[in-house]
């Protein structure tokens, strides 16, 4: 099997080996040093992991085809989170929320760049960083807002932005789970996410973010739970919020 075959059916020991062997051959290929770097944070060999991020992120940059693209440093302030530098992992994140509001950074997804508020809110949660929370949902507040002057009288649904509307109260959960899944209950969201790889990708994005919304109300066990269904989800491989959720899980375990 090829690396790309080996890292989607989670075979991840094999896909870096098989990343090593073509790498070995083309030290230059960057869609292999992609692969080897999803593979390594897979296996939570998160500090071998990071060079390989850093690369992609600097290539990315580098690149004419897409200025003023934010990389791979969403990815990068994650690993430095797992490794417990948190301070720069916010640091990281806060950076993306900042490029974007002064177009440093620039984005082509309908989103607006959604993601990193929702990170650094989960991230300013955790830490008790309330000055840092209410920067996450300004933003928020501000990228909904956007894509109504862009998009005026169209309902503003493009994923990750139900997410950031449950934050501010726009939505609730049942309605969120619609979005992500089709269903308004969790045996169906559960059951959706099984047959189709979208389905788990955005619930496994809306369960981790309604942990968080339950730690910023002091409802810790709630949140725990949470990030133990999205855990337990089959890893989709492209969503940060799995790994977070995993190295959650794995620090309350020890922690026990």
């Amino acid at each position: 099997m090829t690396a790309p075959e080996l890292l989607a059916s989670h075979r991840f020991d094999e896909a870096v080996a098989a990343c090593q062997r073509v790498l070995s051959v083309n030290p230059s290929d960057f869609a292999t040093m992609d692969r080897m770097a999803l593979a390594l944070r897979a296996l939570a060999r998160y500090q071998e992991a990071l060079p390989w991020f850093e690369r992609l992120d600097a290539h990315r940059k580098e690149s004419k085809i897409a200025p003023g693209s934010p990389g791979r440093q969403m990815d990068i302030s994650c690993l430095y989170w797992f490794l417990g530098n948190r301070r720069k992992a916010i640091t990281l994140m806060r950076g993306l929320v900042d490029g974007i509001l002064d177009g440093s950074i620039q984005y082509g997804d309908l989103a607006g760049g959604m993601q990193q508020g929702l990170l650094l809110y989960y991230m300013a949660v955790t830490e008790r960083q309330p000055d840092q929370a209410a920067c996450a949902l300004a933003y928020m507040t501000n990228r909904i807002n956007q894509l109504k002057r862009l998009l005026p009288g169209t309902p503003i649904d493009y994923w990750p932005v139900p997410v950031a509307r449950y934050y501010l109260g726009d939505l609730a959960f049942d309605e969120l789970l619609v979005f992500a899944t089709g269903q308004r209950e969790l045996p169906g969201a559960f059951a959706a996410a099984q047959v189709k790889l979208m389905s788990r990708r955005k619930l496994c994005v809306a369960l981790f973010h309604d942990g968080t919304k339950s730690r910023a109300q002091g409802a810790e066990e709630q949140c725990l739970s949470r990030m133990r269904e999205c855990y337990a989800l089959e890893d989709p491989l492209i969503e940060p919020e799995w790994y977070l959720a995993r190295h959650e899980v794995e620090q309350a375990a020890a922690m026990a």
